[in-house]
């Protein structure tokens, strides 16, 4: 039965848009070119990476780097994942022809079980081990990179939900051998849609240039309709409107739906124009998010995750471990 509930609801992850962000994204427009080139440069001298590619979604980005693996290593064919992730972490991988392999995560850290993860790394068709930041929480890349003995296997750290997060003194999504942002709505940095990707690695980065100039690019209808989902983003999420796109099931709201079908393109001027001023922006959000987690800490006093409490991340979910299966039946009723 539809039911539509009238009042303030708060969206699950907000990063907002202003109507600033909204001019600057058609001025990136009539500057055509020359936009995408200034955003990609500044994320390359941020992140301190030799090679960056803007592309229209973070699992576009995972999926881009596969093909590009598996091309260099076509024996290969086997991509190890978190047991718990995102549905896209899985759908790129589908997409680009490969198979999962999944380990169990450490229900602590919400990072990989490591006492699972050394058994499953010793393997002649492993291609790449994806590493998770879930929510923000960071994963552990050193440590992953010690125990992989295989020089062959590549670490793909996806950090889609983590941009701008730091974790003992280095940035996520720069530990890797290559890294994946999202910019797509209710993530730390939104465009709308968008993903990036950074390495340092040159052989991998000539390979890249190369498969990325094969991407489509948004056609005219498709930038319109962009245009559009910035505006409702701008005006609908606020909290004394949410409801109504909340109240609307064909939105799909707070769906994470696993299609491997997804299409994959170049970002467009526009997304770049809505992202000027984006370090600015990201650390305000990110020192908003830090400072409601250290809220949460607060008022939990023990959620039972490892989550630092003198310097905490900016976490886009605070998840909650519950002791038990009636706990959180109580709490979820």
């Amino acid at each position: 039965k539809f039911m539509m509930r009238v009042g303030r609801t708060l969206p699950p992850v907000a990063s907002p848009l202003s109507w600033k962000d909204i001019v600057s994204g058609v001025w990136g427009l009539c500057r055509g070119g020359r936009e995408t080139e200034r955003f990609s440069s500044e994320l390359q001298a941020h992140f301190s990476k030799k090679y960056c590619f803007l592309v229209s979604s973070g699992k576009a980005a995972l999926t881009l780097i596969l093909q590009v693996l598996k091309e260099e290593r076509p024996e290969r064919d086997q991509v190890l994942i978190p047991a718990f992730t995102c549905y896209s972490v899985p759908s790129a991988i589908v997409r680009a022809g490969l198979t999962v392999i999944l380990c169990d995560i450490d229900p602590v850290t919400l990072d990989f079980d490591y006492r699972q993860l050394q058994g499953k790394l010793d393997n002649p068709r492993l291609l790449c081990v994806v590493p998770v930041h879930l929510f923000g929480m960071p994963a552990d890349v050193e440590r992953l990179r010690v125990m992989i003995k295989d020089p062959a296997v590549v670490i793909v750290e996806d950090a889609a939900q983590a941009m701008g997060g730091i974790w003992e003194g280095g940035m996520q999504g720069t530990q890797g051998d290559v890294g994946v942002f999202s910019l797509g709505r209710g993530k730390a940095l939104s465009t709308v849609e968008g993903g990036v990707i950074l390495t340092d690695r040159d052989e991998l980065g000539r390979v890249l240039a190369r498969k990325f100039e094969e991407l489509d690019t948004y056609r005219g209808v498709e930038i319109l309709r962009l245009f559009f989902y910035a505006l409702a983003l701008k005006v609908l999420s606020h909290p004394s409107l949410f409801w109504l796109p909340k109240a609307l099931p064909f939105l799909r709201l707070g769906e994470t739906i696993y299609d491997p079908h997804f299409p994959m393109r170049k970002m467009t001027e526009f997304q770049s124009g809505l992202a000027r001023n984006w370090l600015r922006k990201l650390d305000a959000l990110q020192a908003t998010r830090r400072a409601a987690v250290a809220e949460w800490l607060r008022l939990l006093r023990s959620p039972l995750l490892s989550i630092n409490t003198t310097n905490p991340p900016a976490l886009l979910r605070f998840p909650v471990l519950m002791a038990n299966a009636e706990s959180a039946r109580v709490v979820l009723a």
